[in-house]
């Protein structure tokens, strides 16, 4: 009997790791460094400042109001700033029109740096290259998670850092209910981690800060699986933003038809955004949806692809 050379295994396994991390490591600086990411996170950083500046100026006027009415010992005029919060001045719960932008534009944004990049390395020829080095799956996982990552950061870097601009705005504090409702911000009793914003509101920004992040890079994943079958980068990122809103139309269509009119929907422009907008709000739910959804994509078409092999 021949004996098991492990040795020679073990040495193999380990060469088939370490170039799965070294195409890691190139693949997420080749997306980091990207000009597409580097605008990417700055058009949404501009738009959050954007953002700040009107919750300042908000800010500003209503501080003037209240210390006028003070001055003159009308404190029944204060316009309610003991409750103008800096909670309440964040790009997910300020309602300003920059904010609600930067939210729609978040799930094409996060598709830049990534996303293409397979249908990028089929017409280069990088492709063949990199199948001559690693198996099919280490190829495509290396590139996946480096996708991740990038489409995470341009939503988790300007949702973190309009926290700051909020706490610049504002001075830090729990929101009252009755004050929340009467400004006419929309936190439901359906809000995802609506409880949060009542009792720690520096948790609920940091969740829904997170939540974001995650289906960005989740989104991004699923848009690169389906590039398998793309030929061009440029028809892959038109077919995505067409795929979310014809989403959006279809699930407010079924919400009408069968639901008495819910503003319940599955696209991402909504799920993103806090408190949604004028017809569509999001919900826990379809936060889950979406993340077993996007999994399942991102999982499953390659293996489809792999055993196929229509990638190539």
């Amino acid at each position: 009997m021949r004996p098991v050379q492990t040795g020679r295994v073990k040495a193999g396994r380990l060469s088939n790791r370490g170039a799965f991390v070294r195409l890691f490591g190139a693949e997420l600086r080749r997306m980091l460094r990207s000009p597409w990411f580097i605008g990417a996170v700055a058009a949404a950083m501009v738009l959050a400042a954007a953002s700040a500046v009107l919750d300042y100026l908000s800010y500003s006027e209503w501080y003037g109001y209240a210390r006028a009415a003070l001055d003159r010992g009308e404190f029944y005029k204060s316009y309610g700033m003991q409750s103008r919060l800096a909670p309440m001045y964040w790009v997910g719960t300020d309602g300003k029109p920059f904010s609600a932008l930067l939210y729609f534009l978040l799930p094409m944004l996060c598709l830049l740096p990534g996303a293409g990049t397979l249908a990028e390395d089929r017409g280069s020829g990088f492709q063949s290259h990199a199948l001559s080095r690693v198996a099919d799956g280490a190829y495509y996982c290396a590139k996946a998670l480096a996708c991740f990552v990038s489409g995470a950061l341009i939503a988790l870097v300007p949702l973190l850092l309009a926290i700051v601009f909020a706490s610049l705005v504002g001075p830090w504090g729990t929101p009252d209910p009755n004050e929340v409702f009467a400004f006419g911000i929309p936190i439901s009793l359906d809000t995802p981690f609506r409880s949060f914003f009542f009792t720690q509101p520096g948790m609920y920004l940091l969740c829904w800060s997170g939540t974001a992040a995650l289906l960005c890079g989740m989104w991004s994943i699923a848009v690169l699986a389906v590039s398998l079958y793309a030929k061009s980068p440029v028809r892959l990122f038109i077919g995505s933003v067409l795929a979310q809103l014809l989403i959006n139309y279809m699930s407010l269509s079924i919400n009408n038809m069968f639901f008495m009119g819910s503003s319940k929907t599955l696209d991402m422009f909504t799920v993103l955004h806090p408190l949604g907008y004028d017809s569509t709000s999001p919900s826990m739910t379809a936060i889950a949806v979406l993340i077993a959804v996007y999994s399942v994509i991102g999982i499953l078409v390659p293996i489809i692809s792999f055993k196929r092999r229509c990638y190539l």
